[in-house]
């Protein structure tokens, strides 16, 4: 017999949800206040797929593989992708500025702190406190996603693939991304050619003990050539306005343009940016120097959201608040256009049977690189016992227990400061 929870749920899948963009804000706001590193990813399904039902897991992982595969910040990509999912053009532009803003405020509290009094107290403390809490969050999150989207023999041996060709191989993600799809592209063949293939490799590993009363995400995908239409517009506008400032007086150009080069030639992830943010920053136009630079990429992992938030200290160096928030824009404005041209095509691609094995293969060795990624961050953060015991119990908390992860981030800092 149906619950009450179980007939609320149903009834509201019958009529598609309008999500309004307050409430697209509020959410991706508090997600951007607990987004630490590769956490994000943990949030943003526990808060959108779990919570509010506007997407399945699915559809959710549809979204992770297409973050992984443009040029930008993928944790970034994936927000402007559901925001996009949930209600186009406005809710993709809703999504990436309030997922970003917490990050780029507490970055420019700290470069002000920098500049100005040449100390930033507590950071040590700070920064061994967060790193520890991070490795906690990231792990619950690549558990969480295992689950989802690595619940096959097939998609098992993708991703122990996409784990050895990162951590033992050491190839950069565009050759891991195109030999996963490959990889993926023959299981599909042999998935749909061969029937004791199929029989083998579809056997699944996690088997809910009761199925979910949801079976399909609140918001209902629809292409509309009127609304693709008009989302290019509002991109052209959107560009005009940019470039129009970028080259209204020299800094702006090239600080502005250099940052948006870079975030839309630039695939892999933040990281993969970095080098290229620092030879233009410091080399070519001495926006900041070496010593600030490190400084600035210190205070960037112990900020919410994407390393890459490092554009708004040398933005504000360089021109103030205005400037932070220029070249902020800047780095994230070309995967911005790329996400809202393709969602559409993308979505309607992934409602074909074989392109969704094929992108299920590419997220499986994605989540895979994952566990290479927490190696790393076990190795860096790790390293001694009061900050083992830290990611211990971010972990457990976070896992066990129903409290925000705004409270453990938190407790975890004024933990920190305490204890280191």
């Amino acid at each position: 017999m149906e619950t009450r929870k179980e007939h609320e749920i149903n009834q509201s899948l019958e009529t598609p949800e309008v999500v309004s963009l307050f409430e697209i804000a509020r959410t991706f706001l508090h997600i951007g206040l607990v987004s630490y590193s590769l956490a994000a990813l943990g949030e943003a399904k526990k808060a959108l797929v779990d919570k509010k039902y506007w997407l399945t897991d699915e559809e959710y992982l549809n979204g992770l593989a297409l973050s992984q595969l443009l040029p930008g910040a993928p944790t970034v990509n994936l927000n402007t992708y559901i925001g996009y999912f949930i209600r186009g053009f406005p809710g993709a532009l809703a999504a990436s500025i309030f997922f970003v803003i917490p990050c780029f405020v507490l970055m420019v509290l700290l470069a002000h702190l920098y500049l100005n009094y040449n100390n930033v107290p507590v950071v040590s403390s700070l920064f061994k406190g967060v790193g520890a809490l991070v490795v906690g969050l990231v792990l619950n999150t690549i558990l969480d996603l295992w689950k989802k989207g690595v619940n096959t023999p097939q998609l098992t041996i993708l991703a122990v693939g996409g784990f050895t060709l990162v951590y033992f191989l050491k190839v950069n993600i565009i050759t891991l991304l195109i030999t996963a799809g490959i990889v993926s592209l023959i299981f599909t063949f042999l998935t749909v050619k061969c029937s004791g293939w199929k029989t083998i490799m579809d056997k699944k590993f996690w088997v809910p003990k009761k199925s979910s009363p949801k079976t399909v995400s609140a918001i209902k995908f629809e292409f509309s050539k009127k609304k693709y239409l008009v989302t290019l517009i509002m991109l052209g506008i959107l560009m005009f306005i940019n470039f129009a400032i970028n080259f209204s007086n020299p800094l702006y150009k090239n600080l502005g343009n250099s940052l948006f080069g870079i975030g839309g030639l630039t695939f892999g992830s933040g990281y993969a940016m970095l080098p290229f943010i620092q030879n233009t920053m410091v080399n070519q136009y001495h926006f900041v120097t070496d010593k600030e630079f490190g400084v600035a990429l210190a205070l960037s992992l112990l900020t919410p959201g994407p390393v890459t938030v490092i554009s708004a200290f040398i933005g504000y160096k360089a021109a103030g608040i205005f400037g932070a928030a220029l070249a902020m824009a800047n780095m994230y404005l070309p995967s911005f256009a790329v996400v809202n041209i393709i969602s559409d095509l993308y979505n309607r691609a992934g409602q074909v049977d074989k392109v969704k094995m094929i992108i299920s293969g590419v997220v499986a060795a994605f989540i895979g690189t994952l566990w290479a990624t927490i190696y790393k961050l076990t190795g860096s953060s790790l390293v001694d016992l009061p900050a083992c015991g830290m990611a211990l119990a971010a972990f457990s908390v976070q896992r066990f227990t129903k409290i925000d992860t705004l409270w453990i981030i938190i407790a975890g800092a004024l933990l920190s400061i305490v204890i280191f």
